[in-house]
């Protein structure tokens, strides 16, 4: 088994809370909305990293997107919070954590591109931002994916919200020069949340790259995967990565990124141990503070050092980037 130490963090800004304009939203499949927003010209964060975002700063605009009454004291302002906000994730006054999707640089110019899946008041309120509107967040937060010490090949894995830092990721690797493949797998084609040049066919069990995506910056092979069929690849993306496999050989030293559902990010790690591969994945929690506070974000991961063989690590401080056969999956 071959693992690589992921718990670093380097050339990354130092944490802080911003208020960012929102300067593009665009809609990227049937329930995503992908958020621009303007960044200072200092930002650095790598891929992986995330940033914890006030979903509602307004009381008032609370009550609108909850549809309900808002009980405030006469003062107007918040009311007294107990602590029991972190078990509802419906309550929208606990910020939301949210992968740097892409950083996009042109000249000093800097931009953060986000990926929101509307499924809850508070992501439903974010999406509906328009341009113009500041966004209050704090970050970079959290660690990030790191390359491999040789020339291997990176094969790159998103389902769902998880594309989001693996578009990143990928651009990361396109602008070292490194060989990548970027596999999205959805269980429908609707439900994917980007957006391509032309509607990819149907290809039932072949591997093969499908169409370009409509922002002409990402530019890698891709291979599409649906539940489905309905396009693509006929199958999870794990099947799209061992199929993928049985092209690449097993003389080609590879490395597994992955970002995704649990049971997604689970059977990646079983694929890189049995094939004695590094395995990077980006762990999706719920999480309040996002700095280490609340615990919210508690994991199980593997401790030699412990008499029971494994210890709780927080994901917002250790992670979200671990090492896959560091895991204690559920």
């Amino acid at each position: 088994m071959v693992t690589e130490s992921v718990n670093v963090q380097r050339d990354t800004s130092p944490p802080q809370r911003l208020d960012l304009p929102l300067v593009e939203r665009r809609q990227a499949g049937r329930d995503y909305v992908r958020l621009v927003l303007d960044a200072p010209a200092a930002w650095e964060s790598l891929p992986g990293q995330f940033l914890n975002v006030l979903c509602e700063s307004d009381p008032r605009a609370a009550v609108g997107s909850e549809r309900r009454t808002l009980a405030l004291d006469e003062g107007g302002e918040w009311p007294l919070a107990t602590g029991l906000e972190l078990g509802r994730r419906k309550w929208p006054f606990v910020r939301r954590p949210l992968s740097v999707s892409r950083v996009l640089r042109s000249g000093v110019n800097v931009r953060l591109e986000m990926l929101v899946r509307q499924v809850g008041s508070g992501t439903r309120f974010l999406a509906a931002r328009t341009p113009g509107t500041p966004i209050d967040v704090v970050g970079p937060l959290g660690n990030h994916f790191t390359l491999p010490g040789d020339d291997r090949l990176c094969i790159l894995v998103g389902g769902g919200c998880g594309v989001a830092p693996i578009f990143g990721l990928a651009d990361w690797f396109l602008e070292r020069g490194r060989a990548c493949v970027l596999i999205v797998g959805a269980p429908a084609f609707e439900e994917l949340p980007v957006v391509f040049r032309e509607t990819p066919p149907a290809t039932g069990d072949a591997v093969a790259p499908c169409p370009g995506f409509a922002d002409p910056d990402i530019d890698v092979e891709t291979i599409l995967s649906t539940d489905d069929g309905s396009a693509g690849f006929h199958g999870t993306a794990i099947e799209a990565v061992r199929r993928r496999l049985k092209d690449v050989g097993d003389d080609r030293p590879i490395a597994l990124y992955g970002c995704g559902p649990e049971r997604m990010m689970r059977a990646l790690a079983r694929l890189a141990e049995r094939r004695g591969a590094p395995c990077q994945v980006s762990l999706e929690c719920f999480m309040g503070c996002g700095v280490g506070l609340c615990l919210s974000c508690a994991r199980k991961m593997r401790d030699p050092a412990s008499e029971k063989g494994w210890t709780y690590r927080l994901t917002c401080q250790d992670g979200p980037v671990v090492d896959a056969h560091d895991v204690v999956w559920q």
